[in-house]
């Protein structure tokens, strides 16, 4: 593996155009369902694991760019200042304050998780028979049960899991139902058994990575919304029409308690703060998207998709450059220093620096800009002006 910054632009721009993709994608709901979570996350899983690595690979191939990447590497390869005898351009800079920022990002979220483990740490676990019994029995339903604790505590406004080996699920002092109970601990246990927490971390990791990057974040909106959607489906898969009513109330009960400010990027809530999301959760659940042939849509939509996915990985933009063996052998024909003669077989007469180079039929687009002189004294007396 290769690093340069070719390769970091090309990935970060591929996959910036995969995640508007996605983005686009996901915003209907009918499209989802006919892709599958399933396929959607190993789509975004791709994307990740790309952005992670920037790398130009052995089977990576090299496309040349004649204005894009010469003309954003020679504004990087500009030289800003000099000091300990180094030059240092836009690159050079950028690259420090990307670094910077890495550390600052990084300082901050360990900071906010210690902080929010010590709220934690004090909050009082819940010691309810009934509550703690019913915990047990969803944890029994999975291969290898966990221990979990429950939090219930008026400090936190939505209900969510926080913790890897001593999972807590922590519970918004409110008024809740059994079947809410029920409700609220399935989804969160759900969420654990999913490995929801690691996505959520790995995640994590990105946004400290490219903390200068919108898309990013972008995605992160979109992973969090497919990990809702996963664990509703997990919860909803074997209920009756009534009881997905009544998980849905759920729902809108603990959105008209929630405060955006108390979320935590450590966490996996119960509900996702946005309206638009809680709506698509609804439609999801209910089954009252439109049931439209998604197929043709789909696959016109899913093919470039691929194949952009694809393209990420192998693609790397690079300047356009002729090699050195053809640069020898080359001569650059510019107005400063070439003009063009009308010849008596109709074509023209290249001349560079006044001196005879070559004859050509016709006026090329390489060339196109030289200025063109009846005969070579009309030529002499104006060239000389220059």
């Amino acid at each position: 593996m290769f690093f340069s910054p070719s390769s970091l632009l090309s990935v970060v721009f591929l996959c910036s155009l995969l995640i508007i993709f996605i983005w686009f994608y996901l915003r209907d709901v009918g499209r989802m369902v006919q892709v599958g979570i399933k396929s959607i996350f190993i789509v975004i899983g791709f994307i990740a694991m790309r952005l992670v690595l920037p790398f130009e690979f052995p089977f990576s191939d090299s496309f040349a760019s004649r204005y894009f990447m010469p003309n954003i590497l020679g504004v990087l390869q500009t030289p800003v200042m000099t000091a300990f005898n180094k030059t240092f351009t836009i690159f050079h800079i950028g690259f420090i304050v990307w670094v910077v920022g890495i550390a600052i990002t990084t300082a901050s979220t360990i900071i906010t998780r210690m902080r929010f483990g010590q709220v934690v740490k004090q909050q009082p676990i819940i010691h309810n028979a009934k509550i703690n019994n019913l915990l047990h029995t969803l944890a029994k339903k999975h291969k290898k049960p966990v221990a979990f604790q429950v939090i219930y505590s008026d400090l936190f406004s939505t209900p969510m899991l926080y913790g890897y080996r001593c999972p807590k699920i922590i519970v918004p002092s409110m008024d809740l139902t059994y079947e809410e109970w029920y409700f609220i601990l399935k989804h969160e246990i759900s969420h654990y058994y999913n490995g929801d927490l690691q996505i959520k971390l790995f995640v994590q990791l990105l946004r400290i990575i490219y903390w200068w990057n919108p898309f990013v974040y972008l995605l992160n909106a979109e992973i969090d919304k497919m990990l809702e959607f996963r664990a509703d489906s997990k919860v909803t898969k074997s209920l009756n029409e009534y009881e997905k009513a009544k998980y849905l109330d759920c729902l809108l009960k603990v959105a008209k308690s929630l405060s955006t400010e108390r979320r935590n990027y450590y966490s996996v809530a119960f509900e996702s703060g946005k309206t638009s999301v809680l709506s698509q959760r609804f439609h999801l659940i209910l089954g009252t998207y439109e049931r439209l042939n998604y197929k043709r849509l789909s696959a016109i939509l899913i093919i470039p998709l691929l194949l952009l996915l694809y393209f990420s990985f192998i693609a790397v933009f690079e300047p356009y450059a002729i090699s050195p063996d053809h640069a020898a052998n080359t001569v650059e024909l510019t107005k400063d220093s070439s003009y063009l003669v009308l010849n008596s077989d109709g074509g023209y007469d290249v001349y560079i620096n006044n001196r005879f180079f070559a004859a050509v039929q016709e006026i090329k687009d390489s060339y196109s800009n030289l200025n063109v002189y009846h005969n070579l004294e009309e030529a002499k007396k104006y060239e000389e002006k220059k």
